[in-house]
């Protein structure tokens, strides 16, 4: 039964010839229904509201008066002729209309005007009779329904052409307000329900909204607004027949948030309201298709994941001035340094077609190295246009073409192009050349794969190049080799660069393959980055194995950088995840190892069609005679295509492979189509690189030649570390390559200037080594390469030759780079190379890095010893401290030097590991704990008893700053060199410990030790005992150090009472203020560094040196700028004039000011002065003419001074005026500093080195802090280049150093750089050791 009144109620014939008569004229359906009816009566439909009686009775007597004539018609069956249109109703009822011919379609014939109109009143009186009493219920009437009824009879129809299009069409719907943002997500949601029942659920949600809304008519139509914005023929249609059912006429023009984004002033595209129906089907089916294809296309190695395209890094290149140092970083997987490179900048996938300031339509071009996922990445951007997530640009269509498509390369129209070939095609791509391609987004995949002639001329690079469709979107990807000619195009609007998987996207990429419970997965990738931002290992509570596998595998892949830095390819890092499953949750030693693994994976998953277990294959080495003719044959073509940096090969180049070509290549290959022809490549560079390896180890006659022919080309770099896993470089030619005579890796130390000579070494037996900077950071050369080849060809005779060869056997790692691999390579040559080491640095070792550098030194030979080791180990723990130390190579070390930063060790254990140590001579100890430990009693005696027995220590430094209570611990050490009877040098030093010192434990120190001749103690005062009496000292003491350079003070009774009780001193450091008489008890003094607060004390010391015979080094430490009066810098001026003995002055003012006056004194002085050899003073900017130049001609011409440091600072008057404008931000004073640094004081310098008496100065050393790093001017370059040409050409001049606080500017960076190549290719340059430091000296 049809429901008639539902039908009337819901929709009616003249609703939809309505709808049909509100859209445009598009060629399909020119007339509606009721412009035929309207031209024929004059009928409104306010007519038909009045006489409805009389009407209804009029029209039921005509109809009757033809029926008859109607009947005939069916009888005769004469079919009506011309256009029908066709009306759908709600209830299933279609009613065929056939339209005047003599209105709706002019020029038709006369002959049939009769019968349909016959016909058409045979309509009317059906839907009469259907309407029922017409009078009582006259059918539908515009302006009276219901939005939620209307709504809901079109609900199945809605639903079906919204699923369609859902993605974007949810966007709009959200953008304008019509839905919340959880019905966006729900549709986002991928994989959980089909688009048709989305669809649904979003028609519910726009039912519930209408019902809710307070104006559901406006509501409803803003929703058919949308629907009419997405130019699809029903959609419009029915939302169009909406509009007029709620009384409203349609609006001129009707954008989206889109199409305002899309049609912009400076947009000149043509508006297009509605896509002719050729073009809208064929866009639509490409959307189907592209909607479902899955997104990454290989499918061997199995996928990695769905959809793991969104984490791969995508880079847009600003500037091609690096990329040499952007291809470095790549080849070794540092996807992290790519990115943040200053030329690049991440881009999300999304801004790709964003448009540029200047068009909008589009030329980008996308490159990468093969496997990187260019081709994923364009079917990324069809499945994102299929969805409508392309949101930047509106695009009615996206071609891909693939150019290793023959059709495709060699195609000379747009037709051509088309891939999906439909019988609409042809007017498709005439309509888009008639727009000059507008709307059209073409996607050119695989620029490399075009050859040399089609690159020059074909239609691909006509529409790249605009020559043809200038208003369609073009990207064009290729790999990185070949896509150089598309970089220099006029018109290119973005270069992006695919760099595969970043560091912290790897380990997510692992965790969803290897788990495929969604929520345990992203348990593990937010455990992950809380133990990453943590700096903790990775671990997880999780009971399920794949979690379990995953963890160990991104362990492992830490340690194995040579592994993990391939992962950044998709390929690899698939081909990765597979064999570590097969291994049972293991990676192979070596990458050659993993590689073979691989191969043989693959040629077992081959071997299963020919009924032969996979398992039977144990090694590509045992391969059956089946399978391992294919192999050679492959592993020959590998290597004489890599010799020709080839990797596309013709047919004709495989032709001579018979046996590989009926084994389907093992599955080692891919075929494709280029220009009509099939070519071939191996599924990645490291597998052709791997088989060429195989080839040179197994079947070349002469392996060790062609390693050696190759062994400096960076091409076969991967290929010749294959070459040394699988030959073990066991034959004696290899041996060259490792024994490089005089290796030079010895640390590169800081001299000791001036004052610090006469200081340190009276304290320490090997004064230049200092906590922290005393050596140069190792950025030359180092053997990393040779390292990554003993690890992989696993030859331990060969790491004894490199041992060997090493100058001193010294090693110095300070400064250099190393990964968590290159620390296993380390502990692999050290542990194998049967060496006594004199020296190993090993700079910082970080906490993961310590456990594989430990986990390596698993040899016990007593052949493998280390005499002194330098190490800033990192956030340590007890157990690894104890295992470094217990290993065989530093079991027997004389000299070490650690620190501890941030560990979880306890300073008792610590110090018993290291007094456990047998032969120990020098333990200098630094450590920096986090949070407090407790020290047992018993642990604390064993210490004490340990040190008194310890029969080979002799010099002894600690230094604790960290928060625990460790005056138990610091009261045994004391006690236990009190009772040792070899110590001689001991310093102590803690700031942070609670409670202080028992009373005597100092006093019995110096009374009852024998031997101590260095003594430094750094206490604070608070941590002294309560009463200091020191009545007799029998420590030969001749060196004592008191305080510390900090902000902590020591006890001044405590420096009393020590002076007052020691006699026979040499060398006296103090750092806390000191009356001078308390000082010069001692006869014999040679050294002597000491603190001034005021003018008074430094006048006595001045006024005392005036006549002192003994004293050779002087440094006065300056805290208060009050000191400097005139007084005081006449008695400098007279010690200088009157002392014939001092050889070193160092005035340190610690950054407080001083007045220019203070330069004439030590002008005067110095003048008169014949025995300084060193000199380091502060010198006030701005310069004073009237007082500079006498102080530089006075330096010039002293012929005894040898070192020179110049302390460049603001006198009183500029910190006067900051002081006046409250101003002491570090850009006020670098606003203030900088000029007057180039324009004052390095000419000042060049002048005194210019000058020709200044021929005896070999050490020279500028300081100036607040030096603006960015700034740079044309004559501040012409000062600076000034300067470096007279140092590279001063007679005397041996070391330079420059030093402008933690940043350098590059002015004098790039400027030195620059001149030392101009001054090379004039004439050689002598050896000056020049130095632009970062850190303090």
């Amino acid at each position: 039964m049809i429901d008639v009144s539902q039908w009337r109620a819901s929709i009616g014939l003249w609703n939809y010839c309505q709808a049909a008569s509100s859209r445009p004229a598009n060629g399909c359906h020119s007339h509606s229904f009721k412009a035929a009816v309207d031209s024929k009566s004059g009928s409104t439909t306010s007519g038909m509201k009045m006489s409805k009686l009389p009407a209804a009775l009029f029209l039921i007597a005509f109809v009757l008066l033809f029926h008859s004539l109607s009947l005939l018609r069916h009888i005769l069956i004469i079919p009506p002729t011309g256009n029908c249109y066709q009306v759908q109703c709600t209830t299933g009822i279609t009613v065929t209309t056939n339209y005047l011919q003599s209105v709706v379609l002019p020029g038709a014939s006369s002959s049939n005007l009769i019968y349909n109109d016959l016909y058409l009143i045979v309509c009317l009186r059906m839907l009469l009779l259907l309407s029922g009493d017409v009078e009582r219920n006259p059918g539908p009437i515009t302006g009276t329904g219901n939005p939620n009824d209307i709504l809901r009879t079109h609900f199945d129809k809605l639903t079906t052409e919204i699923s369609k299009n859902l993605y974007k069409i949810a966007s709009e719907l959200h953008a304008k307000g019509l839905i919340p943002q959880q019905t966006v997500d729900d549709v986002l949601v991928m994989g959980v329900m089909t688009d048709y029942t989305k669809g649904m659920k979003l028609m519910r949600v726009l039912c519930r909204q209408l019902e809710s809304s307070d104006n559901s008519e406006q509501s409803l139509i803003d929703i058919c607004h949308v629907f009419i914005n997405q130019q699809h023929r029903t959609l419009t249609d029915i939302a169009t027949s909406i509009i007029h059912q709620l009384g409203q006429s349609m609006p001129d023009k009707v954008s989206s948030p889109l199409q305002d984004a899309f049609n912009t002033p400076n947009n000149k595209r043509a508006k297009v309201d509605l896509l002719p129906d050729d073009v809208q089907g064929y866009a639509d089916n490409m959307r189907q298709q592209f909607k479902y294809q899955p997104i990454v296309a290989t499918d061997w190695p199995p996928r990695i994941g769905k959809d793991y395209f969104g984490r791969l890094a995508l880079i847009e290149k600003q500037d091609f001035s690096t990329q040499a140092e952007s291809a470095w970083h790549l080849l070794r997987g540092q996807v992290d340094k790519t990115v943040k490179l200053t030329e690049n900048k991440k881009i999300n996938v999304e801004d790709l077609v964003q448009p540029t300031d200047s068009s909008q339509s589009l030329r980008v071009v996308i490159d990468g190295s093969p496997g990187i996922g260019k081709t994923t990445l364009c079917r990324k951007l069809l499945n994102m246009w299929s969805n409508g997530t392309l949101l930047h640009q509106q695009y009615y269509l996206v071609l891909y073409c693939p150019l290793r498509n023959s059709k495709v390369a060699a195609a000379t129209t747009l037709a051509d192009l088309f891939v999906r070939q439909r019988y609409e095609v042809f007017m498709v791509a005439e309509w888009f050349e008639k727009n000059n391609g507008e709307g059209l987004l073409i996607i050119f995949d695989g620029w490399d794969e075009l050859s040399e002639q089609l690159r020059q001329s074909s239609l691909a690079t006509s529409i790249i190049c605009k020559e043809k469709l200038d208003q369609c979107s073009v990207i064009v990807t290729s790999c990185s080799y070949a896509s150089s000619s598309l970089l220099k195009i006029n018109n290119l609007s973005r270069h992006v660069q695919v760099i595969g998987f970043s560091e912290e996207e790897i380990p997510t990429v692992i965790i969803q393959t290897l788990q495929k419970d969604t929520k345990l997965a992203q348990e593990l990738i937010d455990k992950k980055t809380e133990d990453d931002e943590n700096y903790e290992p990775f671990t997880t509570t999780q009971s399920s194995k794949d979690s379990q596998l995953a963890v160990k595998l991104i362990n492992d892949l830490k340690v194995r950088n040579d592994v993990r830095s391939l992962c950044y390819v998709p390929l690899v890092c698939s081909m990765v995840i597979l064999v570590y499953c097969k291994e049972g949750g293991h990676l192979p030693t070596t990458l050659t190892q993993l590689y073979e693994n691989f191969i043989l994976q693959t040629i077992r998953r081959h071997v299963e069609r020919h009924d032969i277990k996979p398992r039977t294959l144990g090694s590509l080495s045992s391969l059956p005679s089946q399978f391992a003719k294919p192999l050679q044959e492959l592993c020959r073509l590998a290597y004489t295509n890599l010799a020709n940096t080839t990797m596309t090969f013709s047919s004709h180049e495989v032709q001579s492979l018979s046996e590989a070509v009926k084994e389907d290549y093992l599955g080692l290959m891919t075929t494709f189509t280029e220009y009509d022809e099939e070519k071939y490549q191996f599924l990645h560079l490291s597998i052709q690189e791997f088989l060429a390896a195989w080839w040179i180890a197994k079947h070349e006659e002469k392996t060790e030649e062609v390693f050696k022919n190759h062994f400096d080309d960076d091409h076969f770099r991967m290929c010749l570390r294959f070459v040394a896993g699988l030959t073990h470089l066991e034959h004696e030619s290899y041996q060259q390559y490792f024994n490089i005579q005089q290796l030079d890796l010895q640390c590169k130390k800081k001299p000791l200037f001036g004052f610090e000579i006469c200081h340190l070494s009276y304290f320490y037996q090997n004064p230049e080594i200092r906590r922290l900077d005393h050596v140069l950071n190792c950025y030359g050369y180092f053997p990393i390469l040779l390292l990554q080849l003993l690890y992989e060809s696993q030859n331990t005779a060969l790491c004894q030759v490199l041992a060997q060869s090493i100058n001193n056997h010294s090693l110095c790692l300070n400064g250099v780079s190393l990964s968590l691999f290159d620390w296993l390579c380390l502990s692999y040559c050290l542990n194998n190379s049967n060496t006594t080491w004199n020296h190993l640095h090993l700079g910082t070792v970080y906490n993961q890095e310590q456990s594989v550098f430990t986990d390596g030194l698993t040899n016990n030979s007593l052949k493998i010893q280390c005499k002194r080791l330098e190490v800033f180990l990192h956030k340590p723990s007890i157990e690894i401290v104890g295992k470094l130390l217990h290993s065989s190579i530093f079991h027997k070390i004389q000299e070490c030097y650690c620190t501890l930063s941030e560990g979880s060790s306890v300073l008792c254990l610590v110090l018993l590991e290291f007094l456990n140590l047998s032969q120990l001579k020098i333990l200098h100890l630094n450590e920096q704990p986090l949070g407090d430990k407790s020290h047992s009693t018993d642990k604390c005696i064993e210490l004490e008893n340990c040190l008194a027995r310890n029969s080979t220590l002799q010099e002894m430094n600690i230094e604790y700053d960290g928060k625990e209570k460790v005056t138990c611990v610091i009261v045994s050490v004391i006690k236990g060199v009190t009772r040792n009877e070899t110590i001689t040098s001991f310093s102590i030093s803690f700031y942070n410990s609670d409670p202080p010192l028992p009373d005597g434990v100092i006093e019995e120190l110096l009374e009852c030790n024998s031997t101590l001749k260095k003594l430094s103690l750094t206490i604070r005062d608070i941590l002294l005992p309560s009463s200091l009496s020191i009545v007799e000292v029998k420590t030969p003491l001749t060196a004592l150090e008191v305080g510390g350079q900090n902000s902590w003070r020591c006890s001044e009774e405590m420096t009393q009472s020590l002076l007052s009780n020691i006699k026979g001193l040499d060398c006296l450091i103090l750092h806390e203020p000191c009356s001078p008489h308390y000082i010069f008890p001692s006869p014999g003094l040679h050294t002597l560094k000491v603190r001034l607060y005021t003018a008074e004390s430094a006048i006595e010391l001045f006024t005392i040196l005036q006549t002192n015979t003994t004293l050779k080094a002087l440094s006065v430490d300056t805290k208060a700028h009050y000191i400097y009066t005139s007084s005081m810098g006449t008695s400098l001026q007279d010690m200088l004039t009157q002392n014939r003995t001092l050889e070193y002055l160092d005035v340190d003012d610690h950054d407080i000011t001083i007045p220019s006056s203070f330069l004439s004194f030590l002008t005067t002085g110095l003048r008169h002065n014949t025995s300084l050899q060193q000199l380091n003073v502060p010198v006030p900017l701005p310069l004073n003419k009237e007082i500079i130049e006498p102080f530089i001609n006075v330096i010039s011409q002293k012929n005894s001074l040898k070192d020179l440091a110049l302390y460049f600072k603001p006198d009183h008057s500029y910190v006067n005026y900051l002081d006046s404008k409250c101003s002491y931000s570090e850009q006020d004073k670098e606003q203030i500093m900088t000029p007057m640094f180039y324009e004052q004081a390095l000419p000042a310098v060049t002048n005194m080195l210019q000058s020709n008496t200044c021929t005896t100065i070999r050490q020279l050393k500028i300081k100036c802090i607040y030096i603006n790093k960015e700034s740079s001017q044309l004559n501040w370059i012409e000062q600076v280049q000034k300067l470096y040409d007279t140092i590279f050409f001063h007679p005397s001049l041996v070391r330079i150093e420059i030093y402008t606080g933690y940043t350098t500017p590059p002015l004098l960076v790039d400027t030195y750089k620059d001149q030392k190549e101009i001054q090379k290719t004039e004439k050689p340059l002598p050896k000056v050791k020049f130095i632009i430091s970062t850190c303090n000296y």
